[in-house]
């Protein structure tokens, strides 16, 4: 596919930095020259195209319509309140309930840590240790100080049936309640708990769990070919989620129908892909069940190309566009 020798890419900042890693992914498999923009700073020179995730959507419209409609409009995450036929494309993230459609493209899962080098998972070793990755709660998922305890419980469990050294990883979300019961568990043992860089953690483990709560960080840990172990937080509803299901259950098509006229923003269902990754085998639940089988590992080789699907959408969609020089002038 032949590529523009004069595109370049635009991304909005959000100051979300497992969003914003999403799009240097994208950005980097392109091939092409990126910048970042930040509030509502214009940028000199055109971009050819516009990366926005959630919300910033708003400020790639205005930057948009800033170059006279002219850039395309590459969204991650499900557009609010703006009808899908209004942009180019929307990668959206596993968790989304959105309807499909010709502009869609459905990831199964976040592009944090994926490598356009890599289209396949390499079976990693399991030496190192059991490193547990502590999420926080949300809006969709709770954490509570009975849920840290069965959560380290099991942990320690699946260390000691894989004989193996547990971690404990804080993550910038985690709440002081959970560190608590943290620091109190291992307080004769302090060295369980890392704090360490992600990266650094990622590396060196040998197996994986991690809290349900965070999808970017799913992606980061099933991304090293590491057994990943997922520990279920119980689920919380928003009063907007709770109306989705209610409207669900009496006319499912007609949410589906606001969603594409851009009057409703559609929901997340984040139970419906945990449930996905389990039954394709990509991940092990941390449950009573799922600790049965301690010396699970996924499948190789596994396959892990969505990025090279994404990339090939965003390309050929600058393919398709006018030469520069047909362009209307600024």
């Amino acid at each position: 596919m032949n590529r523009r020798s004069d595109a370049s890419i635009l991304i909005v900042e959000t100051g979300r930095k497992g969003e914003m890693r999403q799009c240097e992914a994208l950005a980097n498999a392109c091939g092409l020259p990126w910048q970042f923009t930040k509030n509502d700073r214009i940028p000199a020179d055109e971009p050819t195209l516009i990366l926005s995730f959630g919300r910033a959507l708003r400020q790639a419209w205005r930057l948009k319509a800033a170059f006279g409609g002219r850039p395309l409009i590459i969204q991650l995450g499900r557009p609010r309140l703006k009808a899908p036929s209004e942009l180019d494309l929307i990668l959206l993230m596993p968790q989304d309930d959105y309807p499909e459609g010709p502009q869609t493209l459905h990831l199964n899962m976040p592009l944090n840590g994926a490598d356009i080098a890599r289209s396949i998972l390499s079976a990693e070793t399991t030496r190192g240790p059991l490193s547990v990755l502590l999420g926080g709660p949300t809006r969709h998922f709770g954490f509570s100080e009975e849920d840290a305890l069965v959560l380290l419980s099991r942990a320690e469990r699946l260390a000691a049936a894989t004989g193996t050294e547990l971690r404990v990883v804080p993550g910038p979300r985690t709440p002081d309640h959970v560190m608590k019961i943290v620091e109190e568990r291992y307080r004769h043992t302090p060295d369980r708990i890392d704090r360490r860089p992600l990266s650094t953690v990622l590396k060196e483990s040998g197996r994986l769990v991690v809290t349900a709560d965070s999808a970017s960080l799913i992606a980061d840990a099933w991304r090293t070919g590491k057994p990943t172990w997922l520990y279920p937080l119980p689920v919380r509803l928003p009063p907007v989620q709770r109306l989705k299901i209610m409207a669900d259950r009496i006319t499912p098509e007609l949410r589906n129908t606001l969603i594409r006229r851009g009057w409703l923003a559609g929901g997340t269902d984040f139970t419906r892909w945990h449930r996905a990754l389990v039954q394709q085998g990509l991940v092990r639940p941390l449950t009573e069940q799922g600790l049965r089988e301690p010396d699970w590992r996924i499948p190789f080789p596994t396959a892990d190309e969505e990025l090279q699907a994404c990339r090939d959408r965003v390309l050929a969609l600058i393919a398709d566009r006018k030469p520069a020089s047909s362009r209307m002038e600024r």
